[in-house]
Protein backbone atom coordinates (compact mmCIF):
# COMPACT_ATOMS: atom_id res chain seq x y z
CA UNK A 1 0.00 0.00 0.00
CA UNK A 2 1.32 3.63 -0.45
CA UNK A 3 2.06 5.53 2.54
CA UNK A 4 -0.62 8.48 2.21
CA UNK A 5 -2.95 5.19 2.57
CA UNK A 6 -1.11 3.94 6.08
CA UNK A 7 -1.16 7.15 7.26
CA UNK A 8 -5.20 7.11 7.56
CA UNK A 9 -4.91 3.56 9.37
CA UNK A 10 -2.49 5.05 12.41
CA UNK A 11 -4.06 6.51 15.31
CA UNK A 12 -4.13 10.60 15.09
CA UNK A 13 -1.14 10.97 17.55
CA UNK A 14 1.12 8.70 14.98
CA UNK A 15 0.04 11.12 12.09
CA UNK A 16 0.78 14.47 13.58
CA UNK A 17 3.88 13.02 15.33
CA UNK A 18 5.49 11.83 11.73
CA UNK A 19 4.15 15.20 9.63
CA UNK A 20 5.82 17.33 12.43
CA UNK A 21 9.55 15.12 11.75
CA UNK A 22 9.26 15.27 8.35
CA UNK A 23 8.75 19.27 8.36
CA UNK A 24 11.69 19.45 11.04
CA UNK A 25 14.06 17.59 8.47
CA UNK A 26 12.89 19.61 5.69
CA UNK A 27 13.23 23.23 7.47
CA UNK A 28 16.68 22.33 9.41
CA UNK A 29 20.12 23.20 8.38
CA UNK A 30 22.26 21.22 9.79
CA UNK A 31 26.04 21.77 8.86
CA UNK A 32 29.13 19.62 10.41
CA UNK A 33 30.15 20.52 13.17
CA UNK A 34 33.50 23.11 11.49
CA UNK A 35 36.84 21.85 12.51
CA UNK A 36 39.47 24.06 13.28
CA UNK A 37 42.62 25.11 11.17
CA UNK A 38 45.11 22.92 13.74
CA UNK A 39 42.68 19.87 13.85
CA UNK A 40 42.85 20.00 9.86
CA UNK A 41 46.21 20.34 9.74
CA UNK A 42 47.01 17.79 12.48
CA UNK A 43 44.67 15.24 10.68
CA UNK A 44 46.35 16.06 7.30
CA UNK A 45 49.87 15.68 9.50
CA UNK A 46 48.23 12.11 10.30
CA UNK A 47 47.20 11.14 6.73
CA UNK A 48 50.80 12.09 5.31
CA UNK A 49 51.90 9.83 7.65
CA UNK A 50 50.07 7.19 7.26
CA UNK A 51 51.15 7.07 3.37
CA UNK A 52 54.79 7.80 4.41
CA UNK A 53 54.29 4.43 6.66
CA UNK A 54 52.83 2.71 3.65
CA UNK A 55 55.21 3.63 1.33
CA UNK A 56 58.53 2.86 3.42
CA UNK A 57 56.37 -0.94 4.52
CA UNK A 58 56.73 -1.58 0.59
CA UNK A 59 59.72 -1.33 0.56
CA UNK A 60 60.75 -3.34 3.12
CA UNK A 61 58.23 -5.82 1.59
CA UNK A 62 59.80 -5.85 -1.68
CA UNK A 63 63.60 -6.25 -0.12
CA UNK A 64 63.37 -8.44 2.78
CA UNK A 65 63.58 -11.52 0.65
CA UNK A 66 64.15 -13.37 3.88
CA UNK A 67 60.70 -11.78 5.86
CA UNK A 68 63.03 -10.68 8.63
CA UNK A 69 61.25 -7.41 8.75
CA UNK A 70 64.16 -5.61 8.05
CA UNK A 71 66.66 -4.66 5.75
CA UNK A 72 69.85 -6.84 6.05
CA UNK A 73 72.97 -6.16 4.40
CA UNK A 74 73.03 -7.84 1.25
CA UNK A 75 69.47 -6.11 0.85
CA UNK A 76 70.44 -3.21 1.35
CA UNK A 77 73.34 -3.21 -1.04
CA UNK A 78 70.08 -4.29 -3.34
CA UNK A 79 68.54 -1.05 -2.53
CA UNK A 80 71.08 1.29 -3.18
CA UNK A 81 71.87 -0.43 -6.62
CA UNK A 82 68.51 -0.06 -7.53
CA UNK A 83 67.73 3.74 -6.16
CA UNK A 84 71.28 4.65 -7.87
CA UNK A 85 70.59 6.96 -11.05
CA UNK A 86 74.09 8.12 -11.35
CA UNK A 87 76.21 5.11 -12.40
CA UNK A 88 75.47 2.25 -14.88
CA UNK A 89 72.30 -0.23 -14.04
CA UNK A 90 73.67 -2.68 -11.79
CA UNK A 91 76.48 -1.31 -10.44
CA UNK A 92 76.75 -1.78 -6.71
CA UNK A 93 77.91 0.44 -3.95
CA UNK A 94 81.20 0.20 -2.64
CA UNK A 95 81.74 -1.24 0.67
CA UNK A 96 82.82 1.69 2.47
CA UNK A 97 79.72 3.74 1.42
CA UNK A 98 77.61 0.89 3.04
CA UNK A 99 79.42 0.82 5.68
CA UNK A 100 78.95 4.99 6.00
CA UNK A 101 75.17 4.37 5.96
CA UNK A 102 74.63 1.59 7.95
CA UNK A 103 77.34 3.35 10.78
CA UNK A 104 75.21 6.38 10.54
CA UNK A 105 71.55 4.79 10.46
CA UNK A 106 71.46 1.36 11.57
CA UNK A 107 70.46 2.57 15.22
CA UNK A 108 70.78 -1.57 16.84
CA UNK A 109 74.16 -1.59 15.66
CA UNK A 110 72.80 -5.10 13.95
CA UNK A 111 74.10 -4.38 10.40
CA UNK A 112 70.31 -3.88 9.16
CA UNK A 113 67.78 -1.34 8.71
CA UNK A 114 64.16 -1.29 10.09
CA UNK A 115 61.19 0.71 8.69
CA UNK A 116 61.79 3.99 10.84
CA UNK A 117 65.35 3.98 9.56
CA UNK A 118 64.96 3.19 6.36
CA UNK A 119 63.82 7.02 5.19
CA UNK A 120 66.91 8.73 6.33
CA UNK A 121 68.97 6.42 4.68
CA UNK A 122 67.35 6.60 1.17
CA UNK A 123 67.39 10.35 1.84
CA UNK A 124 71.05 10.35 2.43
CA UNK A 125 71.96 8.08 -0.51
CA UNK A 126 69.83 9.77 -2.79
CA UNK A 127 70.98 13.07 -2.23
CA UNK A 128 74.61 11.79 -2.56
CA UNK A 129 74.13 9.85 -5.78
CA UNK A 130 72.14 13.32 -7.26
CA UNK A 131 75.51 15.23 -6.25
CA UNK A 132 78.23 12.23 -6.60
CA UNK A 133 80.02 14.35 -9.81
CA UNK A 134 80.18 17.46 -7.24
CA UNK A 135 81.85 15.87 -4.71
CA UNK A 136 84.24 13.37 -6.59
CA UNK A 137 85.67 16.66 -8.19
CA UNK A 138 85.73 18.04 -4.84
CA UNK A 139 87.61 15.56 -3.74
CA UNK A 140 90.09 15.50 -6.44
CA UNK A 141 91.05 18.75 -5.96
CA UNK A 142 92.20 18.81 -2.35
CA UNK A 143 93.15 15.19 -1.80
CA UNK A 144 96.63 16.71 -2.80
CA UNK A 145 97.63 13.11 -1.06
CA UNK A 146 95.81 11.49 -3.12
CA UNK A 147 94.82 9.09 -0.99
CA UNK A 148 91.07 9.23 -2.55
CA UNK A 149 90.26 10.93 1.09
CA UNK A 150 91.20 14.27 2.80
CA UNK A 151 93.06 14.99 5.93
CA UNK A 152 92.52 17.31 8.64
CA UNK A 153 95.11 19.46 6.79
CA UNK A 154 93.17 19.13 3.69
CA UNK A 155 89.67 19.21 5.08
CA UNK A 156 91.14 22.50 5.83
CA UNK A 157 91.47 23.81 2.62
CA UNK A 158 88.49 23.23 1.53
CA UNK A 159 86.45 24.53 4.55
CA UNK A 160 88.21 27.82 3.61
CA UNK A 161 87.47 27.17 0.06
CA UNK A 162 83.40 27.32 1.55
CA UNK A 163 84.29 29.99 3.86
CA UNK A 164 84.80 32.80 0.56
CA UNK A 165 88.67 32.14 0.97
CA UNK A 166 88.31 33.47 5.04
CA UNK A 167 90.74 30.58 6.46
CA UNK A 168 88.25 28.94 9.19
CA UNK A 169 89.68 28.19 12.50
CA UNK A 170 91.61 25.05 13.62
CA UNK A 171 89.21 24.35 16.27
CA UNK A 172 86.57 24.34 13.50
CA UNK A 173 88.14 22.03 11.29
CA UNK A 174 88.66 19.40 14.30
CA UNK A 175 84.89 19.74 15.40
CA UNK A 176 83.81 19.18 11.62
CA UNK A 177 86.56 16.47 11.37
CA UNK A 178 85.15 15.32 14.03
CA UNK A 179 81.03 14.91 13.57
CA UNK A 180 81.83 14.08 9.54
CA UNK A 181 84.51 10.94 10.07
CA UNK A 182 81.67 8.77 10.40
CA UNK A 183 83.97 5.94 9.64
CA UNK A 184 86.73 6.91 12.61
CA UNK A 185 89.70 6.67 10.21
CA UNK A 186 91.00 10.09 10.94
CA UNK A 187 89.87 10.89 7.06
CA UNK A 188 86.79 11.42 4.73
CA UNK A 189 85.55 9.94 1.88
CA UNK A 190 83.40 11.19 -0.29
CA UNK A 191 80.36 10.56 1.44
CA UNK A 192 82.09 12.03 4.63
CA UNK A 193 82.55 14.93 2.74
CA UNK A 194 78.82 15.60 1.86
CA UNK A 195 77.75 14.96 5.05
CA UNK A 196 80.91 17.83 6.51
CA UNK A 197 79.97 20.29 3.62
CA UNK A 198 75.79 20.02 4.88
CA UNK A 199 77.43 20.62 8.44
CA UNK A 200 79.58 23.38 7.70
CA UNK A 201 76.98 25.66 6.07
CA UNK A 202 73.96 24.85 8.97
CA UNK A 203 77.21 26.02 11.13
CA UNK A 204 77.00 29.35 9.04
CA UNK A 205 73.67 29.53 9.03
CA UNK A 206 73.78 29.51 13.08
CA UNK A 207 76.26 31.54 13.34
CA UNK A 208 74.86 34.11 11.24
CA UNK A 209 71.62 33.69 13.05
CA UNK A 210 73.80 34.14 16.35
CA UNK A 211 75.47 37.34 15.23
CA UNK A 212 72.20 39.02 13.93
CA UNK A 213 70.65 38.41 17.73
CA UNK A 214 74.14 39.43 19.54
CA UNK A 215 73.91 43.10 17.36
CA UNK A 216 70.19 43.12 18.44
Amino acid sequence: QHTKYRLFEMPVGNVAAIIAARRTRRNSKVRPTPVNVAEQRRRQAALAEYARKVKLGKIIRTYDTNNSGKLERDQVVKLLTDMDSSTPPGTLPSDEQVDFLLKLYDKAGDQAIVIDELEELLICWHTYTENRALFEDKLNKYDVSKTGKLSKEELKAYLTDLNGGIEVQDSEVDWVMQEGDILGDGQLNKMELWRVTALWFSYVDSKKSNDCCTLL
